[in-house]
């Protein structure tokens, strides 16, 4: 308002937002092979109300990357834990990953992985 005494017009940049992906994009192309040495740490939580998980990626060459996601549903512990070893492969995945060390503390969701123990929960073994 200030500035229309001086027939200055304020007019939105809506091409930003392209602009931004197409750097970033470009940013983390890779320019070598980054197919192994990728590490996956997650974490889920199961509360009353709030269900979401957490997941850092760390890759060759001081790669970081965060990722955090709230569930609009019900689930138990141990799904959320599942989902969030899911989101953190999925992520690493999508940055050209191919070989992934993956850490969780929770013991039992390693354990299953690892075959040690049995999925006995019908909506686990999918």
């Amino acid at each position: 308002m200030e500035l229309s005494k001086f027939d200055i017009h304020y007019e939105p940049r809506d091409k930003i937002k392209s602009q931004c992906i197409t750097d970033l994009s470009a940013e983390l192309t890779p320019q070598q092979d980054l197919s192994t040495g990728w590490k996956v740490y997650t974490d889920g939580s199961s509360k009353e109300m709030t269900y979401g998980v957490g997941a850092v990626l760390e890759g060759p060459g001081d790669m970081l990357s965060e990722q955090a996601l709230k569930f609009g549903f019900n689930a138990t512990n141990n799904q959320v834990e599942y989902k969030a070893i899911l989101v953190g492969i999925n992520l690493a995945y999508d940055m050209g990953a191919r070989e992934v060390t993956c850490k969780s503390n929770s013991q039992l969701v390693v354990n299953q992985i690892k075959g040690e123990f049995e999925v006995n929960e019908p909506s686990l073994q999918r």
